[in-house]
């Protein structure tokens, strides 16, 4: 599901903010943009998104303030070996030795060493629990967010499985016509053929037993109907769906295949049939497209 939201945190001599958004994902799929400075905090951040968020394609960013008055050092083995240089110029070519320019020495690079490249331990700790606390506000505040198109969203599963129920229902009153249109199907083919003579009817009722049992879709139906139960009990539950829902959704597209299959020599319901499990697959096919926002 979709979400975004915010945090902020600050100490002394500092202050962060904590930014998360989702979208759709099949798996949790998570991408963090953290300061340099910080990165040492990664651990933290990733633990805390798995706490809360299980699916998704989550990005979590951070910025820093440090609101302490900045200070720069300077890097003293380096300046010594410039001006060591300078020296050796002057004593074994004969260089005219001047002062140097402190301007131009600060060009240098690596000269000058900000503290903010260094966090000391101390600040790095109180600089986590910050993290820890913004994190986890930003955080609950997205899954409150997921929450309310998480309701939205059950509603329209559920008014969709109501739908595919009445579907195999319609298909199933369909089917039980099935056997009358072979019977008389085969009494007209037997009545050309052999005219006045007749036919053991236990022979007839055999053979319109075997030809029904080609286009049997009982126990398909039935496994049809025994997923969209389980899929209202996945519903009911507060556990991780997602996934479970993702492949019950398959097995019900398999069974509404089937139906397709089996009752395409019986034109005279086939055809209804097989325009409720189009239609099935139809809203199958959108189910798996929302399975997608359900963790």
């Amino acid at each position: 599901m979709t979400g975004y939201s915010r945090a902020r945190g600050e100490d002394t001599g500092f202050s962060l903010t904590v930014a998360v958004k989702s979208i759709n994902h099949r798996f949790l799929d998570l991408q963090l943009r953290l300061p340099p400075s910080v990165d040492a905090l990664e651990g933290l951040v990733r633990r805390l998104v798995k706490e809360h968020v299980t699916r998704g394609h989550v990005e979590v960013s951070v910025s820093l303030e440090r609101t302490a008055a900045a200070t720069l050092q300077l890097n003293h083995p380096l300046l010594a070996a410039y001006a060591g240089a300078c020296q050796k110029l002057h004593s074994d070519y004969g260089f005219v030795a001047q002062p140097p320019d402190p301007v131009a020495l600060l060009r240098i690079p690596g000269i000058i060493v900000g503290s903010d490249g260094d966090i000391p331990s101390e600040e790095m700790e109180r600089i986590a629990c910050v993290m820890e606390r913004a994190a986890g506000e930003a955080l609950e505040s997205l899954n409150q967010m997921r929450a309310r198109e998480g309701e939205a969203l059950e509603r329209d599963l559920r008014g969709r499985l109501e739908k595919l129920a009445g579907l195999a229902e319609a298909a199933e009153k369909l089917a039980a016509q099935v056997p009358g249109f072979y019977q008389q199907r085969l009494q007209n083919r037997l009545g050309e053929m052999l005219g006045s003579i007749s036919m053991d009817p236990g022979r007839l009722n055999q053979e319109v037993a075997y030809l029904a049992s080609r286009a049997d879709i009982s126990e398909e139906l039935t496994r049809f109907h025994s997923h969209v139960d389980q899929v209202r009990r996945l519903l009911d539950e507060n556990a991780e769906a997602g996934k479970k829902l993702d492949f019950l959704l398959q097995e019900m597209n398999r069974e509404a295949n089937t139906l397709l299959s089996k009752t395409t020599d019986v034109p005279e319901v086939g055809r209804a049939i097989a325009s409720h499990a189009i239609e099935m697959k139809t809203e199958i096919e959108k189910l798996r497209e929302q399975a997608l926002n359900i963790e």
